[in-house]
């Protein structure tokens, strides 16, 4: 897995070598809003140049990373978790030590697989009673 996103093309950093909110917003296609809420949620921390929030390269991967992470539903406490594991310019899904919290994700995922397919069963059961 990739990171969820292509490599930021440096040419997409201003000449200076960061992104404004908006710019990064572009990149990405995620809205300024959920930017804003991934920096509350401590998964980004931006720099700021004067009063503006300035985005490098790797605040763009590391935005990628957590887009790819809910995407497979990983609760933000655990991105939290996993960027704690891999060193800041490393690449996330390369680094051996996230397997296992990945896995215990996977195993969760499967748990509630299972939740989910007894209540569509009874749910399915109910209602074809209902009919009768």
């Amino acid at each position: 897995m990739d990171g969820g996103g292509t490599k930021l093309d440096s040419a997409a950093l201003a000449p200076n070598g960061f992104l404004f909110i908006g710019e990064l917003s572009r990149e990405t296609g995620v809205d300024p809003k959920t930017i804003r809420f991934y920096e509350r949620a401590e998964l980004l921390s931006p720099p700021r140049h004067g009063k503006f929030r300035t985005y490098l390269a790797s605040d763009v991967r590391r935005l990628r990373n957590v887009l790819s992470l809910r995407r497979m539903g990983v609760p933000i406490a655990q991105i939290r978790e996993l960027f704690t594991l891999v060193p800041p310019d490393g690449e996330i899904f390369r680094d051996g030590n996230v397997a296992g919290v990945l896995r215990s994700h996977l195993d969760t995922l499967k748990s509630r697989l299972t939740e989910i397919d007894q209540q569509i069963a009874q749910t399915a059961q109910v209602l074809q009673n209902l009919a009768a």
